[in-house]
């Protein structure tokens, strides 16, 4: 088991994606703190002193790469960024694709701030990033890139071997600047048969983790999409570790991998938002007894925490796992 992941199942503690919360609960705006570095810093410092996680995850991306490659994107204040419309609409547009340097205007902030922020943390940093197929579909459009799958899949893996060549030195910036794995996340492909995951999802996912992933930088792959059809596909992956949105059944996903790789998931995120404590006390305490005979789970929320969740359901959701060590 990668050693990273090894602590991570040892100390059993929380692994909640709780990173636009802290955000609002310090008072700052979304866009201050996504490009201001030591604003940043100072959000994942909080999240490692303030709360009882065992590793701090730096929010799942599905913007900033595709704003690398010059699509628009707003950000509210107080709610996550919002891309435009698809940058690459026409097929044709795909080819002309020039792969942007992975550090520029939007991601040297996000890169600095783990350079600021890893000497300060005594828990492992985890940062997020768009994986190939998911970017794709932004950049293309989510139908349009299905369709062109299916139609001119020449055009398509050429696209993609583009954005893996972006995803991986874009890693390889955060692995130097001491960040201590990675989340892929790849919700797109529920949209596609796993058949077709495998051809062109696991295929460039599989590129991106023989470059990044060692014994000390975990690949973690993510989806909170609605793939239990997908997961033999996806379990054959050689991530170290697997988190999963709630509408995936984690038995499977558990019953498909060895002990010495991980599952993490999968509360809701949306119930943190309407849920009172005690009813986030009682859904974590299920899905501890559920998957209690698996010593590789981990319970985690199923995706990134809205700005607008309760951080006393946060607070109960980290102490509720805590008694349970």
């Amino acid at each position: 088991m990668n050693r990273i992941i090894s602590e991570l199942v040892t100390s059993k503690g929380a692994a909640p994606c709780l990173f636009y919360p802290v955000i609002k609960e310090m008072g700052l705006s979304v866009h201050d703190v996504l490009t201001d570095s030591r604003k940043q810093k100072d959000v994942l410092v909080r999240i490692a002193e303030q709360y009882p996680v065992s590793v701090v995850i730096r929010m799942t991306e599905l913007w900033c790469e595709a704003v690398s490659f010059g699509m628009k994107c707003t950000m509210d204040e107080t709610d996550f960024p919002q891309l435009g419309a698809a940058l690459y609409a026409d097929i044709a547009a795909l080819e002309s694709a020039v792969v942007p340097s992975p550090i520029n205007d939007t991601t040297s902030p996000l890169i600095e701030a783990v350079k600021l922020a890893a000497p300060c943390l005594k828990k492992p940093l985890i940062v997020g990033v768009t994986a190939p197929y998911t970017m794709g579909s932004v950049l293309n459009g989510s139908e349009e890139f299905m369709m062109n799958c299916m139609m001119d899949p020449g055009i398509v893996h050429a696209f993609l071997e583009k954005i893996t060549s972006f995803l991986i030195a874009y890693v390889l910036e955060y692995k130097k600047a001491g960040a201590n794995g990675v989340l892929l996340a790849e919700p797109s492909i529920a949209m596609i048969s796993p058949e077709m995951t495998a051809e062109f999802s696991n295929r460039y996912i599989e590129m991106i983790i023989s470059e990044v992933q060692d014994d000390a930088f975990p690949v973690i792959y993510h989806n909170c999409g609605a793939v239990n059809a997908h997961l033999k596909v996806i379990t054959g992956l050689s991530a170290d570790a697997f988190l999963f949105g709630s509408d995936v059944d984690l038995k499977i996903a558990l019953d498909n991998l060895p002990d010495s790789r991980v599952v993490m998931g999968n509360i809701d995120p949306r119930r943190f938002i309407a849920a009172t404590p005690d009813q986030i006390e009682e859904e974590t305490r299920a899905l501890l007894s559920r998957y209690a005979q698996f010593s590789n789970y981990i319970c985690s929320t199923g995706c990134d925490l809205s700005p607008s969740a309760r951080l006393d359901s946060v607070s109960r959701f980290c102490s509720t796992i805590a008694q349970k060590k």
